[in-house]
């Protein structure tokens, strides 16, 4: 990735600002809010760049356990913190550890073992995360009061919280949106949950009659069936769900045939070319702009989508 890295847009005074800034070593991670950017280096130090003409890399110091102290009562000299993974939303800053321990920066929440646990996974909504491990099993915490962390009481965890619903699902892929989730099992099933007060889970948000609405909130993991796809797919695993991208009120699934489907808020065009005098879709559809035989990487901005396309 280099060690270079740059920031566009509007950090002080117009929008079309830029800066460049030169790391210390390569840059092995990024993640990034409205406000700053976390930027992780492969030698496991960790750093945060404000969205500011002015700004420099600053250190990020973790915060340790207790000091051990040895037979004699002498305090053993901390070991340095090597960080492995980051994710961060408006709200929330997660970093785990080279030990696995979990970190809402600056303080450890959870430690998990060593060893065969490993993490697969890390994203973070506005306000809550989610984390996948080698074994297929999903934890979040964070805020839940919108239903994004996926137990069945509403409300605020500390520390990551094993998915109980989805406990015994291998679970392949994971998406945090503004206030809702998303899941992919080793099945090819899709699993949403949280809020839909645009669609952002496929789930219609007006009853038919179009006057009442459906429930805004699902706090638990919804089985969402995915329309029909290829014409020429004679089995369904063929255009199966494989990845799920997820921004502030929409969600973008990427199927095993190569087509993207989206659903949710579409106002400022972060769903692609729709038909006029929408603001919102509620089941998921074809974004027809992309096309299924080529390679491509999709990331969600809170309100927008990026699309880049292999040669």
């Amino acid at each position: 990735m280099g060690n270079k890295l740059w920031l566009q847009g509007l950090l002080d005074s117009s929008p079309d600002e830029s800066l460049e800034v030169h790391a210390a070593a390569e840059i092995k991670a990024l993640a990034a809010c409205d406000a700053h950017c976390l930027v992780l280096l492969q030698n496991g130090q960790l750093y945060k760049l404000q969205a500011k003409l002015s700004a420099t890399l600053l250190p990020i110091k973790l915060e340790t356990a207790a000091a051990k102290r040895d037979i004699f009562g002498q305090a053993k000299a901390a070991e340095a913190i090597s960080v492995a993974h980051i994710a961060c939303g408006s709200h929330i800053n997660v970093a785990i550890s080279a030990r696995n321990a979990v970190y809402s920066i600056p303080s450890c929440l959870h430690r998990f073992p060593q060893g065969a646990w490993r993490v697969q996974q890390l994203e973070c909504g506005h306000e809550h995360a989610l984390l996948l491990n080698g074994n297929g099993d999903v934890y979040s915490w964070g805020n839940g009061l919108r239903g994004q962390l996926g137990h069945e009481t509403l409300g605020v965890e500390e520390r990551p919280l094993l998915l109980e619903p989805l406990a015994g699902i291998k679970i392949i892929h994971i998406a945090a949106g503004g206030w809702h989730s998303a899941a992919i099992s080793a099945f090819g099933d899709l699993y949403v949950w949280g809020w839909n007060c645009n669609g952002q889970l496929g789930m219609r948000v007006m009853k038919p009659d179009g006057l009442l609405k459906e429930p805004t909130v699902y706090p638990l993991p919804q089985l969402q069936d995915l329309p029909p796809c290829c014409a020429a797919a004679e089995e369904t695993d063929l255009c199966a769900p494989l990845k799920a991208y997820a921004g502030s009120r929409h969600t973008l699934i990427q199927r095993s045939c190569g087509r993207l489907w989206a659903s949710g808020w579409c106002a400022h065009g972060q769903l692609g070319k729709q038909p006029p005098n929408l603001s919102y879709l509620d089941s998921f559809y074809a974004v027809q702009q992309v096309p299924k035989d080529c390679d491509y990487t999709v990331v969600c901005g809170p309100w927008s989508t990026l699309i880049t396309l292999s040669e």
